[in-house]
C-alpha cells in the first residue's frame, strides 16, 4: 500500500512520527498544494490557507507534535545569531507561530515594540506585558506602525507564488525606510523539505515539494525577487551549520552561495555524496537586507 512512499520508514524514524501520521499529513498537504496552486481567486486562496492550517494544527496536536522545548532552543539560537540586527529595535515577526522568537528577544535583548502576526489562532499565544500578538492574514496585511526589523522564519515556502508579491509588499509597508528584513527559508536545490520526504529523502532536488511547501526557492531566485520589491544591501550569515552560531556577528555577501547554485558539476558531486547532501540540506537560504537603498549604518 505504501510502495509509492519509498522513504516513509526512514522519515518516520528520523522525525519520530508514526507512518500512518506521515501518510495522513502528506495526503492532507498534497491536496492543499494542488488546489491552491491552481486557484486564481485571491479570496479563495485566503480561505484555503485558513482551512488547511486549521486542519494541520489539529492533526499535529492529536499526534503530540508540538515540542515547545525544542522550539524554544531553536529560536534562542536565532536571537543570538541575529542579535546585531535586533538589539534595541522594534521587531515584527511575520508568521510568528507560538511567538517563541519574540519572547526570546524580550528575555535577552533590549528592544522597542515587539509584534507577532500569524494566521492560526490555535497556536498564537496571548499578549504578555512586552510582546503583542495578533491573528491575521500574513499575505496581505497592515499593521498600525512601522518597524525597524521584520523577521520571516520558514514562512515564504508556505506562500503560493501568486501571493508572494502581496506578502513582500505588506512587509515592505510595515518597515521603516531603511528597515531590515531577515528571511530564512529552505533551499530548493537540496529539497524537498516538507512531508514530501516520505517519497524522497536524498536532498537532491529530484522530487519537487508536493506538500505544504508551495514555493521552495534558492538564493539566486529569492535575491532577484527581493530586488524587484525594493530591497537592497544583501548579506548573509556563515553558510555552515553550527559554525554560524559560534561566529554570529559575521556577515557575508550571498554571492558565494549563488556561485555554488550556478555550478551544475559541483551540485552533481554534492548529490552523489549522501553526507554532503544531508549537510547542505541543513543550510537554509538566509538573507538580511534593507528596505530601499539607504545604506546600513
Amino acid at each position: 500500500m505504501n510502495a509509492q512512499y519509498r522513504h516513509l520508514k526512514k522519515l518516520a524514524h528520523t522525525e519520530k512520527r508514526s507512518e500512518a501520521d506521515l501518510i495522513k499529513a502528506f495526503e492532507l498537504e498534497s491536496e492543499f498544494h494542488s488546489k491552491i496552486l491552481q486557484e486564481y481567486d485571491p479570496a479563495i486562496r485566503k480561505r484555503l490557507y485558513s482551512q488547511h492550517y486549521d486542519q494541520l494544527h489539529r492533526l499535529r496536536e492529536r499526534a503530540g507534535l508540538h515540542d515547545g522545548a525544542a522550539d524554544l532552543r531553536s529560536k534562542a539560537k536565532l536571537v543570538r545569531l541575529f542579535r546585531k540586527e535586533l538589539e534595541g529595535k522594534s521587531v515584527l515577526d511575520v508568521g510568528c507561530g507560538t511567538g517563541t522568537f519574540l519572547k526570546g528577544i524580550d528575555a535577552t535583548l533590549e528592544h522597542k515594540r515587539l509584534l507577532g502576526i500569524d494566521l492560526s489562532p490555535e497556536i498564537l499565544p496571548r499578549r504578555n506585558e512586552n510582546v503583542e500578538f495578533i491573528q491575521g492574514d500574513v499575505i496581505d496585511f497592515k499593521v498600525d506602525d512601522q518597524f525597524d526589523v521584520a523577521f520571516s522564519d520558514n514562512v515564504i515556502e508556505h506562500i503560493a507564488p501568486a501571493d508572494l508579491s502581496s506578502h513582500l509588499q505588506s512587509i515592505k509597508n510595515a518597515l521603516n525606510p531603511g528597515g531590515t528584513l531577515i528571511v530564512q527559508t529552505p533551499n530548493r536545490l537540496f529539497g524537498p523539505y516538507d512531508v514530501t520526504r516520505i517519497i524522497d529523502t536524498t536532498y537532491t532536488n529530484r522530487v519537487a515539494a508536493l506538500g505544504g511547501h508551495l514555493n521552495e526557492t534558492t538564493y539566486t531566485e529569492l535575491l532577484q525577487t527581493l530586488m524587484k520589491h525594493g530591497f537592497s544591501s544583501f548579506r548573509t550569515v556563515i553558510p555552515i551549520a553550527h559554525v554560524k552560531y559560534y561566529l554570529p556577528n559575521i556577515r557575508l555577501s550571498p554571492k558565494f552561495m549563488q556561485a555554488i547554485e550556478g555550478r551544475g558539476r559541483l551540485l552533481s558531486i554534492m548529490y552523489t555524496s549522501d553526507t554532503l547532501s544531508v549537510v547542505f540540506s541543513r543550510l537554509l537560504v538566509v538573507i538580511i537586507c534593507n528596505n530601499s537603498s539607504i545604506p546600513v549604518n
